[in-house]
């Protein structure tokens, strides 16, 4: 998607991939209980669950290309937030947390690499084609042997041609088996999602995988 769609969406509060509350992966299946390790957030908006994750001790990198989510994250979880220059990106900072806005796919100018991520509404924000490049650029990020928990969406794709999108499981596989191994960590169905129970999509699943990158 152009740069210009995201901030339109924003701008309106189209923002129906936003969580109020922690995600339920998040909280039942995280990768490392024990803090300290940085974590990567791509396409963070302004996602409680970052909150979530420092609460356990880690610090937090998030990437988002809005300064109006990133504003909405501070203030409406009542932080203050001082800002720099790093690189190719703004840095909004309050304490272990510092989220980047600009461009994710800038992110190797920061010559960083991470053994967490966590990426509940980034691959699924993307159309088909920008996947690919999304993959290639989490494989460069990710140290050897470090993981993914990758949350993603499945329902009907003719039923919906805007984000967020539905990403299978073969379509996962594809995109990352090369360099990560790929485990499903398992399944829910959203009966209560709005679109579901108002009749315009039929079905509604979340599905966690845990994606380990190959030494």
């Amino acid at each position: 998607m152009e740069a210009e769609f995201w901030h339109q969406r924003w701008k309106e509060n189209r923002i129906g991939f936003h969580q109020a509350d922690f995600n339920r992966w998040l909280q039942d299946v995280w990768l490392a209980r024990k803090g300290e390790e940085p974590v990567l957030v791509p396409l963070c908006g302004k996602s409680g669950d970052m909150l979530w994750l420092n609460r356990q001790g880690h610090p937090i990198d998030g990437f988002e290309l809005s300064e109006l989510a990133i504003g909405q994250f501070f203030s409406e979880n009542d932080l203050t937030e001082t800002v720099t220059e790093v690189g190719p990106y703004r840095c909004h900072r309050h304490g272990t947390l510092s989220l980047y806005q600009g461009d994710f796919f800038a992110a190797p100018a920061l010559g960083r690499r991470y053994r967490l991520a966590y990426d509940r509404a980034a691959l699924i924000a993307l159309p088909t084609p920008m996947r690919r490049q999304y993959a290639e650029l989490m494989s460069c990020l990710i140290e050897p042997n470090g993981q993914v928990l990758l949350v993603t969406l499945e329902y009907q794709p003719e039923q919906q041609k805007q984000p967020p999108f539905s990403v299978g499981e073969m379509e996962v596989r594809t995109l990352f088996e090369r360099d990560f191994g790929v485990e499903v960590l398992g399944r829910s169905a959203e009966l209560d999602h709005p679109r579901v129970q108002s009749g315009q999509l039929s079905y509604f699943d979340e599905v966690a995988y845990r994606l380990t990158r190959r030494a």
